[in-house]
């Protein structure tokens, strides 16, 4: 892939009502509207020639940086090492060597945070 769009959102979910009888009553779509405010982050493919998306959109929780920038990595497939390390990796090899890398962390939201999924089963590569 040449090109991404990536983006600050709000995301609404679509759904579908049914009577009794199984027939729709009320239909709505999803969709995902730019907004800076927004609470998500979309990607999408584009077509570089006129800029414009040539695919569907991948919505993310804005929170969730280590999926979505993970995503934005595999789509532009640089052609050569990246000087993001496989923190991941890192931090389950910490975990197995009895290392607690969130004695340094002062964010202390840990209910939220990758590195306290990555730590709890370290061999879950």
């Amino acid at each position: 892939m040449g090109v991404i769009g990536i983006g600050v959102g709000t995301a609404t979910m679509g759904r579908i009502c049914r009577d009794k009888d199984g027939n729709i009553t009320e239909q709505s779509t999803a969709r995902w509207d730019a907004d800076p405010a927004g609470g998500s982050v979309a990607i999408w493919p584009m077509d570089p020639e006129k800029m414009e998306p040539s695919g569907p959109a991948e919505v993310y929780g804005n929170w969730d940086a280590a999926a979505y920038l993970r995503r934005v990595v595999d789509l532009i497939q640089p052609n050569r090492q990246i000087n993001i390390p496989d923190l991941e990796a890192m931090i389950r090899a910490a975990a197995k060597d009895g290392v607690d890398i969130c004695t340094y962390c002062a964010d202390c939201n840990c209910w939220d945070c990758i590195v306290s999924k990555w730590k709890e089963d370290p061999d879950n590569e």
